[in-house]
């Protein structure tokens, strides 16, 4: 009798297993096939007109005059007449320097760091090479060791107080730092002067704003152009940017020539422990990307599409905006013969060349005029 049981009701089984799974397919079918709908039809910034125009400095793409492998390269950190150097990933201590020209070598310039010094900040720093300084940055201690390129017996090391910094250059007068550094009692990022003679700090009076979030919201480029004197903050999430000078002192508010006044970067906070860690709380939104100045001129990776763009190129190349320092006056843009999915990890700019630290290779740009 349980043996013929089994024989009936075993189809009958299979029936139902088999309309479960078919029911449980489309489900999922349609629920992808609305995830993709509300995809495509979801505003997008670049599928839809963003209320601006772009003109062009140069009807082509510019092509790279030389490239270099990005392997184990960290940052472009300097350039002087004829050589560009970088930071080597974990090794405070070396600096590469190539002229990119063809058939070029690359040499390596070694810094006298203390080995203690080295081993804390291997992780994170980064530097600074100019015509008469070497500078380190351990912004996780926070510690910053500059040195003559001429008698490294010449050297400083200024410590900081608690919080680190994200950004920061040796300004000309090679006695002074300006910082965006971590302000404890603030839970946001400041813009602070270092004097590394006598360790005086001076704090910006309302340069920045505080929305108490480790200055993640308010992430952006911070730029100094040596000619002028003069710093910029670029903000990531907005179309917003403003100078100051070495004393902490806003010159003028200006803004890219896209539309987005607003951030468009949100951040969730949760705690560890004793401790507020922030996230994004979403993609992120970028409207600029990195940024680099020299001789009065702002040049900014943009990430929006103009509304007289050419959609092929913006698809299939970087675009930089250059604006004058000074002004904010939008200059003219170019395409970059380097593929616009490429990730840039960092602009520098010397003169007529621009470099890009792309995730592959590190272009070197000859700029039209």
């Amino acid at each position: 009798m349980a043996g013929s049981t089994y024989v009936i009701f075993l189809p009958y089984y299979q029936t139902i297993m088999r309309k479960s799974i078919y029911t449980l397919l489309s489900l999922l079918v349609a629920a992808f096939l609305i995830i993709a709908v509300l995809v495509w039809i979801a505003p997008a910034p670049n599928k839809q007109a963003n209320g601006f125009n772009r003109y062009y400095l140069h009807p082509l793409p510019l092509p790279a005059i030389g490239t270099i492998p990005a392997t184990n390269i960290l940052d472009i950190v300097g350039a002087d007449d004829s050589l560009f150097y970088f930071s080597i990933v974990q090794q405070p201590s070396g600096v590469i320097a190539t002229s990119f020209h063809p058939g070029a070598q690359t040499d390596t310039l070694n810094i006298p760091l203390q080995a203690s010094f080295s081993n804390a900040v291997s992780a994170y720093f980064f530097t600074q090479v100019n015509n008469r300084h070497i500078t380190v940055f351990g912004y996780n201690l926070p510690v910053i060791y500059n040195t003559s390129r001429t008698d490294s017996s010449l050297h400083t090391f200024t410590n900081l107080s608690a919080g680190g910094f994200s950004q920061g250059y040796l300004l000309r007068d090679g006695k002074h730092f300006i910082l965006r550094k971590l302000n404890i009692s603030e839970k946001d990022q400041l813009f602070i002067r270092a004097n590394t003679e006598n360790d005086s700090i001076l704090t910006e009076n309302g340069l920045s704003e505080l929305h108490r979030d480790g200055g993640m919201s308010t992430d952006g480029t911070l730029t100094y152009d040596r000619q002028t004197g003069l710093l910029t903050y670029i903000h990531f999430y907005s179309n917003r940017f403003f100078t100051f000078d070495s004393s902490l002192q806003r010159i003028s508010n200006s803004h890219t020539i896209d539309t987005f006044t607003v951030s468009r970067f949100e951040v969730a906070a949760n705690k560890d422990e004793n401790k507020q860690v922030y996230t994004n709380a979403g993609p992120d939104q970028m409207v600029n990307g990195f940024s680099c100045a020299d001789n009065n001129k702002l040049y900014v990776q943009a990430k929006l599409k103009a509304d007289n763009e050419d959609e092929k190129l913006f698809n299939e190349h970087c675009v930089i905006d250059v604006y004058e320092i000074s002004s904010g006056k939008y200059l003219g843009s170019y395409y970059l013969d380097i593929p616009a999915h490429t990730k840039v990890n960092q602009l520098f700019v010397q003169g007529d060349k621009l470099v890009v630290h792309c995730a592959d290779n590190i272009y070197a740009i000859q700029l039209a005029h």
